[in-house]
């Protein structure tokens, strides 16, 4: 309401007052009567009263609403306060509520990086992801055996079809649950629980990548290639163990805390393990049970020396080495196949005559000295292995059986160089275009082309019980590779491969060349 002048509202009252029979005899008496000056003195007295009381609300309605009809002098000043301060507490208990509200609601999101639930004080969330990879495979040349027999057989596979969930509890424990749908038996490669309570020792629990070959602990998503090179495949692929693990940054920069095997954000990074053990390229299957009291123990150091010093062509330079021993008893060994093609060169179900399937017994010892180098669009990685392990297999010659035992150390290693034509960083973990793919836009993504050659040599003693006219003794392999990725999530890979060999036929001669071109179809979020 516009405010009242005081002065027009005094001036109106006092003239209804005088239009009153009563004030109209006052007057008169007024004016006859002089010795009745009390109740004149009495009048002025109520005119004030009512002066004060407008003036009153006055300042009152300066902060209220204009109304649409004229307040009656006679309102009740108390009244009005009364509901005023009732209407503003009310307010208050609602800012209260919705407040209590907000700090109870969860904040949804969802994005490139998947879907995620975090709770309003953000110390609990939980976020679902995917991955789907379909390839192809089409073999070219000459892929038949000495005898005719077809090695390799062209194909479409679903590679990878999951759905998992991670995140963390209580700010520190964080967790993993990731199956794999288009697995045939080992359909939960992932199961983990990490207490992440300080950068520098965090417990890893469950079941994950030992910390052994460096390819083999890049995301199953972010690879160079469609499939891993020689050395990774001398490092068990998963196992169940627990692990304690941290990570140091010496520049300045505070550590961050890392959930999960590997840790590529802090300066100086270790990992001390104890598994159950499975063998070169081995993963149990699910919660499948060891077999023996014997335990792997496994660690590695990572060092990228120069991270945050501001010199951006060797910050991404990391060195490190791994290994891991064990003392296994009757452990089964798995078959070695080609990198992208994945036929079988060293099989130990390919006996010579007279001897069991050997199985790993007594020492066994990894080692891996290994290295990247990112820098800007340039990217070079690179690790040896050696996988040394006695193999017992028992020999029959007429009725007797004896137990025959060898040392068997193999050894594998790899160079890759990679090149980011399109302007973006080159990176260990996924490449992220600058543009989405867009065509209609002049839009076409990110591409990267990269290059490779890997070796693995087959211990000559293996060949006293494998037959060596049905494996070879080395494998080389050299391939050539597209990445074209079409955003954040989607990406089409390319590779040619081509695999010789040394041994692995009749009569002594070469297993055939093995020539792949493959393609991968991928979505990752």
């Amino acid at each position: 309401m516009n405010s009242i002048k005081p002065t027009l509202l005094s001036s109106a009252i006092a003239l209804a007052l005088l239009n009153t029979p009563t004030v109209q005899a006052q007057s008169h008496h007024n004016l006859a009567q002089s010795s009745e000056s009390a109740k004149t003195q009495a009048l002025e007295q109520r005119i004030k009263e009512l002066e004060n009381r407008l003036e009153k609300l006055d300042a009152l309605t300066q902060h209220q609403p204009a109304l649409q009809t004229p307040i009656s002098p006679t309102v009740d000043v108390k009244k009005l306060t009364n509901e005023v301060h009732l209407l503003e507490r009310k307010f208050e208990v609602q800012e209260e509520v919705a407040d209590a509200n907000a700090k109870k609601t969860p904040i949804i999101e969802a994005g490139e990086k998947g879907f995620k639930i975090t709770s309003a004080d953000k110390k609990n969330q939980v976020r679902l992801r995917g991955a789907v990879q379909v390839d192809n495979h089409t073999f070219t040349g000459e892929n038949l055996a000495a005898d005719g027999k077809v090695l390799t057989t062209d194909s479409f596979d679903l590679k990878q079809g999951r759905i998992w969930l991670e995140g963390y509890v209580f700010n520190d424990v964080a967790f993993k649950i990731m199956p794999d749908f288009a697995a045939s038996g080992n359909i939960l490669p992932d199961a983990y629980i990490d207490y992440t309570y300080h950068s520098a020792a965090s417990l890893l629990v469950g079941k994950f990548k030992p910390a052994l070959s460096l390819e083999r602990l890049q995301g199953d998503s972010d690879g160079t290639f469609l499939e891993r090179a020689f050395p990774t495949y001398l490092a068990s692929n998963r196992d169940v163990g627990v692990q304690l693990h941290g990570g140091f940054n010496f520049t300045g920069h505070g550590a961050e805390k890392v959930a999960g095997p590997i840790d590529t954000k802090n300066q100086f990074t270790y990992q001390i393990g104890v598994f159950n053990g499975a063998g070169d390229d081995g993963s149990p299957n699910n919660n499948a049970p060891d077999t023996n009291d014997n335990k792997e123990f496994v660690g590695r150091i990572f060092a990228q020396p120069f991270q945050h010093s501001g010199y951006s062509w060797v910050e991404g330079l990391g060195l490190g080495i791994a290994g891991s021993y064990a003392q296994p008893t009757t452990q089964a060994l798995k078959n070695q196949a080609t990198p992208i093609g994945r036929n079988t060169y060293l099989s130990y179900a390919s006996l010579n005559t007279g001897f069991s399937a050997p199985t790993a017994n007594g020492d066994t010892y990894r080692i891996y000295p290994q290295a990247y180098w990112y820098a800007g669009g340039f990217g070079l990685m690179g690790e040896y292995a050696v996988s040394s392990q006695n193999l017992l297999s028992t020999q029959t010659v007429g009725k007797i059986k004896t137990n025959r035992t060898i040392n068997q150390t193999n050894t594998a290693w790899q160079v890759l160089g990679s090149y980011v034509l399109t302007g973006e960083d080159n990176s260990f973990g996924a490449i992220r275009p600058i543009q989405a793919f867009n065509p209609l836009e002049g839009k076409w993504g990110a591409l990267q082309l990269a290059g490779r050659y890997s070796q693995l040599d087959v211990d000559s003693d293996t060949f006293l019980f494998v037959d060596p006219t049905k494996s070879a003794n080395q494998a080389r392999a050299w391939t050539i590779g597209a990445n074209w990725y079409l955003n954040t999530n989607a990406l089409i890979r390319a590779d040619y491969e081509q695999v010789s060999f040394d041994g692995g036929a009749a009569k002594g001669g070469n297993r055939p060349t093995e020539q792949v071109f493959a393609t991968r179809f991928q979505l990752a979020f």
